[in-house]
């Protein structure tokens, strides 16, 4: 959530900061800012919504020699240019952007107020600036500054901060990303993540929690409780950060039609087929192998995905479990002896699994499946594996969901020796290809579902895990009510809530529990719901809304996942809103 970008060096600063947004738009965010230093003086821009309307307002051909921007997702406050980012100090001395969230935030403001602060926002990142503040006034340097009121945060915080009168461009980061970046010639960034700042360093370093700084434009130092650290600068593959539409109207559709190819891209990277052995790290399948349980801990789609895998896992023989992040760090879950912790996130910056992390017991084996190389979580577990995936602007999961459940299958092939898990996912992308080639069908059967306000997804096996990725994905994209069951949960009382005219889709991909959910359908339809039976082909009748080819009942999510999400994404369309950037989410969520 929210997005970072800051330079030091000369710049034009309007171009730079507000090109670096957009390419941390794919976040969600509600309001932007930009700040820029030069000749001691701070020039300060915001604006509720998007970044062209901060552009609209910053006046072209000022250049700086510092600067610092951000896009909000409101935690603190209203959505108001107020309580945009940057937030600056009561005596306009301290200017900074901040992610994450400080919790004792309002402990702090009261203690503020009593040595006379008066504040502009309702945010805690105003209070940040005005902590910092205070301590300069007591005589500290901007950097001692910091370092003290570090030690008055509870919380997470990554930090881009402009003092007025003094050069150089600061930053702190605690539980939240922040990364630094070594510009060619007389040039240094940050940003939140690479994205923004890539086409203008070529080294770079992520940053580790209680880290604080500064730079300029020709170095750049960092400390650590104290002391002095030596930060690791490596460089970056550009192609994992390609933000471009490639002649697709939207970056969704795009990462839509590109599922298929991370599918296969990871039967590549894990199996060699040649030689039909799997290409995992031999230590972490032995420790997988020896796990009294695999416990699997995600959010959103990333919990869905891993559902799949666990009962994947167990159809194999292999105990797993999987828990939403969120609960489990409230302690609902069994302790276990010899437990082996995944932990799934597209970002790899996701705050509830980085709280699970913290909870896990010291010496306890992880392993982290994550998208972003670099990211916390890549950093923090014994294993990672990374999806591969690319960069996915659209805020709706999509095709890293896919890379997700691809290589936990994988993982369970491996686990258990099972080598036609390969082949098996193989003629998944490529039912997952035809489904995409026949976007036009699924479009049609959006149509006819514009003016509804509430939808059905029902599935039996692993079709049911499809059903609730692809109820979230119409939830998200197109604001439908939607709810997600087990074919035989309906009677036990969502039955009640249909009405006539509801729409219901079913999911039938596993020839032996077929019948079932088609008479589950027939309950439906005689309280009035109007059903589309989605189905494989070889489950498929006359009259199906839709049919697929043809995979193994435990692969059939894949292609029934890929109409969820072109069936969202065309009733996003037709009901006229943004598919790219729903309402109110976010795609990285580092907030808990």
């Amino acid at each position: 959530m929210c997005g970072i970008v800051g330079a030091i060096g000369n710049l034009d600063y309007k171009s730079f900061l507000t090109g670096g947004l957009k390419k941390l738009d794919y976040r969600g965010y509600d309001s932007a800012g930009l700040a820029f230093w030069n000749n001691g003086k701070i020039s300060l821009y915001r604006a509720v919504g998007s970044v062209e309307n901060l552009a609209s307002i910053v006046p072209d051909g000022h250049a700086g020699t510092a600067g610092i921007a951000h896009t909000r997702w409101a935690t603190h406050g209203g959505v108001t240019v107020d309580n945009a980012h940057p937030q600056r100090s009561w005596d306009k001395k301290v200017y900074l952007v901040h992610n994450g969230v400080i919790d004792n935030y309002k402990e702090l403001r009261a203690w503020l107020a009593g040595t006379g602060c008066q504040f502009r926002s309702d945010t805690d990142t105003e209070v940040i600036a005005s902590v910092i503040a205070y301590f300069l006034q007591e005589g500290e340097s901007p950097l001692n500054s910091i370092r003290k009121t570090m030690e008055k945060l509870d919380g997470s915080y990554a930090l881009a901060i402009l003092f007025t009168g003094q050069e150089g461009l600061y930053f702190a980061k605690n539980k939240s990303p922040l990364v630094i970046g070594q510009g060619d010639s007389r040039l240094n960034c940050l940003g939140s993540d690479y994205a923004p700042i890539l086409d203008y360093c070529s080294n770079f370093a992520a940053l580790e929690d209680r880290t604080y700084g500064y730079m300029t434009e020709n170095s750049i130092v960092a400390y650590r409780n104290g002391k002095n650290l030596a930060l690791r600068f490596a460089t970056k593959d550009r192609e994992d950060y390609v933000y471009d539409l490639a002649g697709y109207p939207h970056f969704m559709m795009k990462e839509i039609h590109e599922g298929a190819g991370v599918v296969r891209k990871n039967v590549e990277a894990c199996f060699d087929r040649a030689k039909g052995t799997y290409l995992f790290d031999s230590k972490l399948i032995s420790d997988l192998k020896a796990a009294d349980e695999i416990v699997f801990l995600g959010c959103g789609s990333s919990h869905y995905s891993s559902e799949a895998a666990a009962a994947y896992f167990n159809r194999h023989g292999l105990r797993a479990a999987s828990y939403i992040a969120s609960e489990w760090i409230h302690g609902v879950y069994p302790h276990l002896k010899n437990p082996y912790y995944v932990l799934i996130s597209q970002s790899g910056e996701t705050a509830d699994l980085i709280s699970c992390l913290d909870l896990i017991e010291k010496g306890a084996k992880t392993l982290g499946i994550v998208n972003s190389k670099d990211s916390t979580i890549a950093r923090r577990t014994n294993h990672v594996l990374y999806i591969g995936a690319g960069l996915e602007v659209a805020v709706a999961s999509t095709k890293s969901f896919l890379g997700q459940m691809a290589l936990m299958m994988l993982l369970c092939g491996a686990i258990s020796e099972d080598a036609s898990v390969p082949e098996s996912l193989l003629a998944a992308a490529s039912s997952v290809d035809d489904v995409v080639e026949r976007s036009e069908e699924i479009d049609a059967l959006a149509e006819g579902i514009v003016e509804v306000h509430d939808a059905f997804f029902v599935g039996r096996g692993m079709d049911f895990f499809a059903g609730e990725e692809s109820s979230l994905k119409l939830k998200e994209i197109s604001y439908v009510h939607s709810e997600a069951y087990p074919g035989g949960e309906l009677k036990h009382g969502p039955i009640a809530l249909i009405e006539e005219g509801t729409p219901v889709f079913a999911f039938a991909g596993n020839p032996d529990i077929s019948k079932q959910i088609r008479s589950n359908v027939e309950e439906l339809k005689a309280r009035g719901a109007t059903p589309y039976i989605v189905a494989a082909e070889t489950c498929a009748k006359e009259g199906d809304a839709f049919v697929y080819r043809f995979v193994d009942r435990d692969f059939a999510p894949f292609p029934e996942v890929a109409f969820g999400q072109l069936l969202s994404y065309f009733l996003s369309l037709r009901r006229g809103l943004n598919v790219d950037k729903p309402r109110n989410l976010a795609k990285s969520v580092t907030v808990n």
